[in-house]
């Protein structure tokens, strides 16, 4: 394949960040309470090229700038059958929209709302160094979902067509691993891994167009120099997509990628509850699939977690 080596790359990434924070000492298990959790995120930011959603529409210069935001809300109960291993029914309500006033920045795919109801088996297991500070974790779940897509609350989006199946099942396995070592006063060696194996049902494409089997790596490793209160946070980063079944529509440049170069950020944490920074990236694309005109792209915004309850 073309892109043996760089689809390699990103796997062994991957898998080494996997392995490493192994490595950390572990800390006491310890039983949390069950209960109902509420978190808030968001990501809004600006692309060239929205890769996730537009790859199937005409491209090209043409078709330049988003202006996106995502923000999840997610209810969830978790009862606790043991120490870190939970199961955990919830309900997600996702908006997605696009602030551009060009004709691309009205498609439903970059303006709508997902409605979800799913249940999760999940563990989780902290790690801690040997002062006892937390360093990070490995979270893991399985789970099964159901999604319903409706129009972008604001009117001048374009709407879902009636030829879109608008009910999505969604089956799979997600992973969230993180861990920081210092390496010396004020210096950090850190490193990211989000991860998904997701079947969908529809993908929210053509009736015709079902089933899809699709994998996400989105490894960064970086290091993390502390300014007081912000922390100044350079990074590499891939980010892996492929649908690995065999129709038309699973091979469409948008689900089958890779992208990878440098970013940073600005860390918030000590100063706002939750993970909140800003962020700038710049990075090279691969399809695995398909030739396509888009080699490079920028992306820049900021990105927060907030847990609520």
């Amino acid at each position: 394949m073309k892109y043996r080596n760089t689809l390699l790359s990103a796997l062994l990434i991957a898998a080494g960040m996997s392995a490493m924070p192994v490595m950390a000492e572990e800390s006491a298990p310890t039983k949390p309470a069950d209960g109902v959790r509420i978190t808030v995120s968001s990501d809004a930011y600006y692309t060239r090229y929205n890769l996730d959603r537009n790859r199937d529409q005409e491209s090209g210069e043409a078709r330049e700038g988003y202006y996106l935001m995502l923000m999840p809300v997610e209810v969830s109960w978790k009862h606790y059958l043991r120490d870190g291993l939970y199961v955990s029914p919830y309900t997600m309500f996702s908006l997605t929209h696009d602030f551009g006033d060009e004709s691309w920045n009205r498609s439903y795919w970059n303006n709508n709302q997902i409605v979800s109801l799913g249940v999760r088996l999940g563990r989780e297991h902290d790690y801690t160094d040997d002062s006892g500070r937390y360093v990070g974790g490995v979270y893991g779940s399985l789970f099964t979902e159901y999604q319903f897509l409706t129009d972008s609350f604001d009117g001048s989006k374009d709407r879902v067509p009636d030829d879109i199946s608008s009910e999505n099942f969604k089956a799979g396995a997600g992973v969230w691993l993180a861990h920081s070592s210092e390496i010396a006063s004020g210096v950090r060696f850190w490193k990211e891994m989000w991860g998904e194996l997701a079947y969908h049902s529809t993908y929210f494409n053509d009736e015709d167009e079902d089933n899809y089997l699709i994998a996400t790596l989105l490894p960064k490793i970086g290091l993390g120099f502390d300014m007081g209160k912000v922390a100044l946070e350079p990074y590499l980063k891939v980010s892996l997509v492929n649908d690995f079944l065999g129709r038309d529509w699973n091979e469409k440049p948008w689900i089958n990628y890779v992208q990878y170069g440098p970013g940073a950020r600005l860390s918030f944490d000590k100063l706002l509850p939750g993970t909140f920074f800003v962020y700038a990236e710049y990075f090279r694309v691969d399809y695995l699939d398909e030739s396509s005109d888009v080699s490079e792209d920028v992306r820049y915004g900021l990105a927060f977690w907030v847990p609520v309850l």
